[in-house]
């Protein structure tokens, strides 16, 4: 299966929440499904694990001219996933389609895939002790069906498929927005952010002057993560670096301690 994509086009969104309400339905049926619930129960249970897609609404400009940006909260699929890295129990695995999925029977609910996550994705769930996350309806792509986000918008606004057809869809908007605007348009996540998380699943376009305004960083990134990555990676050169030294310091020591012992042995001669 190829890598999929969706790709959110913030120009044409209307900001409906189609997406969000067809997301809970599809968590809900999910909980039917999978896990024998009643049906009457998993429609009207109350519980955040059912929203994998939150909107979120910010206010930037000065007045008199303020505008507001409708973020949505989601997982952006990285193509290099630090909190699969970082996960100690092998929790979280990337499936064919590029879908980063937390498997919940192995989650230790220890919340280190929270501390790898620049987006801030993950939230945890305290009566489950378990962390949960979008997990880009990978169950609905291996079956031939789109996303249930994708599948719910009314305006063409999000749209989803093979790297290379979104990418193709992606690049016809862009040019024209920019044709009609006049300025600038990025697709951000279609092409490697940067080596920290690389490229992402999930593709905004977006007014390049917005980025920061939709809270969409140009460099994502977790130090402390990254160095606990980099002494990890490293930890065999180290050591054979410091096993290296340590012989090299007795080697030395044993020539000098022989110099000692012949010189003593002079002297008492």
């Amino acid at each position: 299966m190829k890598r999929n994509l969706i790709c959110y086009d913030s120009i044409s969104c209307i900001r409906c929440y189609a997406c969000m309400v067809n997301c809970a339905v599809e968590n809900r049926a999910r909980q039917f499904r999978d896990k024998n619930k009643r049906y009457e129960l998993a429609v009207n249970e109350t519980n955040k694990n059912y929203y994998y897609l939150t909107p979120e609404i910010y206010e930037y400009g000065k007045y008199p001219d303020i505008k507001k940006a409708t973020k949505f909260n989601h997982c952006n699929h990285c193509e290099n996933a630090p909190c699969m890295q970082i996960c100690p129990s092998n929790a979280i695995e990337k499936r064919k389609s590029g879908a980063v999925v937390i498997n919940e029977e192995t989650c230790v609910g220890c919340r280190s895939c929270m501390d790898a996550c620049p987006y801030n994705v993950p939230k945890y769930d305290e009566k489950s002790n378990k962390t949960f996350k979008c997990i880009f309806c990978y169950d609905r792509i291996e079956n031939g069906l789109k996303q249930a986000c994708v599948e719910g918008c009314p305006t063409g606004a999000m749209f989803s498929g093979a790297f290379d057809e979104v990418r193709a869809e992606v690049l016809k908007r862009l040019e024209r927005y920019e044709s009609i605007y006049n300025e600038p348009f990025v697709a951000y996540g279609l092409e490697k952010v940067n080596d920290y998380v690389g490229s992402l699943g999930w593709v905004t376009i977006i007014p390049k002057k917005e980025l920061e305004a939709y809270k969409l960083p140009e460099n994502p990134y977790r130090s402390g993560v990254a160095l606990r990555n980099f002494a990890k990676k490293s930890a065999p050169v180290l050591i054979g670096a410091a096993i290296v030294a340590t012989a090299g310091h007795f080697i030395y020591w044993l020539s000098k301690r022989k110099k000692v012992v012949k010189q003593s042995s002079k002297e008492e001669e």
